[in-house]
Formats: C-alpha cells, structure tokens, sequence
C-alpha cells in the first residue's frame, strides 16, 4: 500500500516525509498551491520542504527540537511547515499577530530552539522573553525560500506516531493548551476533512484558516493525499471571498463560527448564486442561519463536530439533517456521558466523549501540563467539555461548553440554548450569554448584545420578546450593548474577555 493509501484508511500509517516523496515522484507537476498570483506543483513543494529541512539540520536541530513559525499564511508558511516535518523537528505554529502575556506562555510553554517569523513578529517574539541565544530567521509569508544545497545532509527516520506540531488552543475559558499532534493524528484530520467537503479529484478548496489552526494544516496534509489544489489567502475576507471563489472556480468552502452570518450580512447581489461552491462545510452554523445561507447562496451545509486533541473531526453530518452535527467518523465512537462518566439516554444532554480502537489517534496529551491531561483523558475516553444530545436515529446535537453552562431557579441552562433561541430575534445580530452570581444563590443571566444595523438596542422590548419566545428561566435578567465581540483566531467569541461587571447593565428584572 502507498503513502497516500495508508494515509487515507485507518490507522493512517502515514507520514508527510512518505507523501512529498511519493508525489514528487508520481505527480511533481500538479499544481497544489495557487499563492498570491503563483501556482505551486507538488514536486517544487517538496524540493523547497527538502531544502528547508536540509538547513534546518544543518543548525544542529535534532528530531523533536521545537521550532517556531509566526507568519501569516502564505506558500512559504506550508513550505516551512513540510520541512519541519521532514526535518523530525516539532512544528510549533503561533499566532503571527500574538503578544505580550499569551506568547510569552507559548514560548514558556515549548522552549523553541528555532524560530522563523516576520520582521515585526521576531521583534516581538523577543520582547516576550525568547532566550537571546535562539536564531530567528526572518521569513516572508509568501514567497518561497531561495533553493538550498541539500547534499550531505541526511534526514532523519519518520515515524507515524511521532509527536509533530504543537497547535495551542484559543484558550477561551483561560490560558491556552499546548495540544500534541503526532504525523497519525495529522493524516486522520486529512482524512475527516475529505469525508466532510466530500472530496473529490479536482477540487479547490480556499484555504484562509491560518495555518497554528488544526484547520489549516489538516487542508494542507489533504492535498497531498487526494488531488486538491489550495488557493492560500492572508486571511478570511467578507469582501474579497466571493471574487476569489469566482476567479479560481472554489469547490468546496469550510466556515467556523460566525463565517456564514458575516456572509449573510452583505446586501443581497444578483450575483449570489453565481459562483462554483458546491458544499459549504464546518461547525457553529445555527439552524436559522443554515436555512438562510442555503435559500440565498443555493450552498448545501455540512455541520461537522470534532477538537484538535481528537485528530479534528469526530462526527459529520452526511445525511443534511437540520440542526445535527451528524454520526461519528469511522474511526471514532462517540458518547455522551454525564458528570459522573455514566451514559446518558438518547435526548438527554450529556458530555462529548470519544473512544477509538486505533491507537494514536487522539492526543497524547497537553505539553507540559499533567493536569489537564489528566482531565482530559480518563477511563479510556477524551472527554471534550462539550455538551450534545443524540436522537433515536445516532444524530448529534452540539450544545454548547460544559463551562458555558449554569443553574438558575433550580434549573441547568445551556448558554448555547439561550443564544440559539434569541437569535430568531430579527434585531439581534449576535449575542454571547454567561452567568452571573444571583443576589440569593445560583446564578442570573447576563447577555451581551450586538444589533443589527437599524435596529436600536432597547432592553425592555428585548426582554419582552424572550419572555414571549423562551422558557421564564431561559430569559436574561442583565443585558449589555457591544458594537462587537472579541475572538478567537477561529472567530469563536472569547467570552473570558467579556466585561462581566454589572455597572450601566440593563436590568429587566427591576419595575421600571
């Protein structure tokens, strides 16, 4: 079996070092990169990862040394990405607009021995404490390194369960995870990614998840097993996405969080359903917005549920069932249980917890943090602090965090279910629910609200219509105006940097 056979089926004993080969050698003039106006084949994709490795040993940096890139997305970025891998060093992917206390606990964190960054990221790379004896190599996004000489150097050996990258975790509930990825977990995340967008021969996909995002790198490992070709763009861009979908003929678009709402909030254009995207596919789209998207674009969805600590994907919803985030991948088993780690019944919520009979396939842990590992992995099982239910049928539902949970008037109240019923509110653009410490115990609810255009933000008459549309206990006490939200590099809400104050908040619970 070859490299891009192993890497497809499971237990994927691949390796990126066996997929560059194999394709330099079968395929070196298909095009795989389209960046800033050039193309890129797969074999001048390999002789720039062969060379970067080369140099990279050439340094003295041996297998498992940590190596940092903070750059933008860009040609050289999945070059450099490559060759780490060939090199056996540890792939350690930051943020390139990263600062102050997160980077210096990321390079706390790895202890990089290498870093390569842009001019402004290498300034504040030391600024955040790197040791002043590491190189830092300034490195263009774009551009692909000039060719070095990789005579005399030899490589080292690959192995699939190799510890490969380190991809941190937004860290949206307190400092971000160091999350282990191994070569096995990387072709895993390829191939859940091929059965999400239906991958077939021919396919382009846009690639603007940045690439310390498993999202980026798992669309990168894809295109060297199936025939993909990636148009890599800076970052996502609500303006630009649908004349770059329409000049290099996109196939196949994955959305995170609130991608598909900022779509929606474009005009409407004559011009909507003129376009090449065939599925749209990714996780957080909301039943309403699923509807709209599909009615306006004419994109079919696809929900998908999964972390990095799982090898990204564990459950896809191939059948288009409304709402769900579909049925486990075939590698995976997927449970909830509840906070005593016992199976839930069908309908009843319960936490997200996957299994796997194929070694290798779910991390091996958060580095240098015992105790997170331990809480993450017990009795055999991931458990992934998310919330879901399962209909009679094996469809899942995402929830929400069991963090983002909270118990009011005796009742536990999902914040994902508030948010989810106050965003059939026409006036509401987006909101974000959390718990506050009640005056008698358990908690009230505040929600921070963005509007949409036109619409004034008028407490009373929001409350109002909860109160019409949604469970007495489900419907905030507190509310709060915001123009917007902070996120994550995903665009997940960061609701740890919310101001949970209630000083000016509107209070719906008071006579007025």
């Amino acid at each position: 079996m070859d490299s891009r056979s192993r890497a497809a089926t499971p237990p994927f004993a691949a390796t990126i070092a066996g997929l560059l080969t194999q394709g330099a050698r079968d395929e070196p003039d298909r095009t795989v990169l389209v960046a800033d106006g050039h193309t890129v084949t797969v074999g001048e994709l390999a002789h720039h990862a062969h060379a970067i490795a080369a140099d990279i040993v050439a340094r003295g940096i041996r297998p498992g040394d940590p190596v940092v890139t903070m750059l933008g997305n860009g040609a050289n970025h999945c070059a450099l990405f490559l060759g780490i891998a060939l090199s056996g060093a540890l792939w350690v992917p930051l943020n390139p607009e990263a600062r102050g206390p997160s980077l210096a606990h990321a390079l706390a964190t790895t202890n990089p021995v290498l870093a390569f960054a842009t001019l402004d990221a290498a300034a504040r790379l030391r600024e955040a404490g790197l040791n002043p004896g590491v190189p830092v190599v300034e490195s263009d996004g774009w551009a692909l390194p000039q060719r070095a000489p990789t005579g005399g150097i030899t490589l080292p050996d690959i192995a699939p369960d190799d510890v490969r990258a380190i991809l941190f975790t937004s860290g949206t509930t307190g400092p971000p995870k160091g999350v282990m990825v191994t070569e096995r977990m990387l072709m895993a995340s390829a191939a859940g990614t091929a059965r999400a967008c239906d991958c077939t021969d021919g396919d382009v996909l846009l690639m603007w998840e940045p690439l310390h995002h498993i999202g980026g790198s798992q669309v990168l490992v894809m295109a060297l097993v199936h025939d993909v070709r990636l148009v890599v763009v800076e970052r996502f861009s609500a303006s630009r996405l649908w004349h770059q979908v329409r000049e290099h003929g996109v196939s196949k678009l994955h959305y995170l969080g609130g991608i598909l709402e900022i779509l929606l909030k474009s005009p409407p254009s004559p011009t909507d359903r003129d376009h090449s995207v065939r599925l749209a596919f990714g996780g957080g789209c909301r039943v309403e917005v699923w509807r709209a998207f599909r009615q306006r674009f004419g994109i079919p969805i696809r929900e998908v549920y999964g972390m990095t600590e799982a090898s990204s994907f564990t459950t896809v919803n191939v059948n288009g069932q409304l709402g769900s985030v579909g049925t486990p991948v075939p590698w995976f088993e997927v449970d909830l249980r509840d906070g005593n780690g016992a199976p839930v019944p069908d309908g009843t919520p319960g936490e997200f917890t996957v299994s796997t009979s194929h070694p290798g396939l779910l991390t091996p842990g958060y580095l240098n943090a015992p105790d997170a590992t331990a809480r993450l992995k017990r009795g055999g099982r991931l458990h992934t602090g998310d919330l879901g239910r399962r209909d009679g049928d094996g469809n899942f539902q995402f929830i929400g965090r069991v963090t983002d949970s909270l118990r009011r008037r005796g009742e536990n109240i999902s914040a994902w279910e508030v948010e989810a019923a106050l965003a059939a509110n026409p006036a509401i653009a987006e909101t974000a629910v959390v718990g506050v410490a009640a005056e008698i115990g358990e908690h009230d609810i505040l929600c921070f609200v963005a509007m949409r255009d036109g619409h004034a933000f008028d407490p009373p008459a929001l409350a109002q219509w909860a109160r019409a549309c949604m469970p007495r206990h489900h419907v905030p006490r507190y509310w709060k105006n915001v123009a917007d939200f902070p996120r994550t590099p995903s665009l997940r809400i960061r609701k740890d940097a919310l101001d949970r104050s209630l000083d000016g908040v509107a209070d719906t619970d008071t006579p007025r």
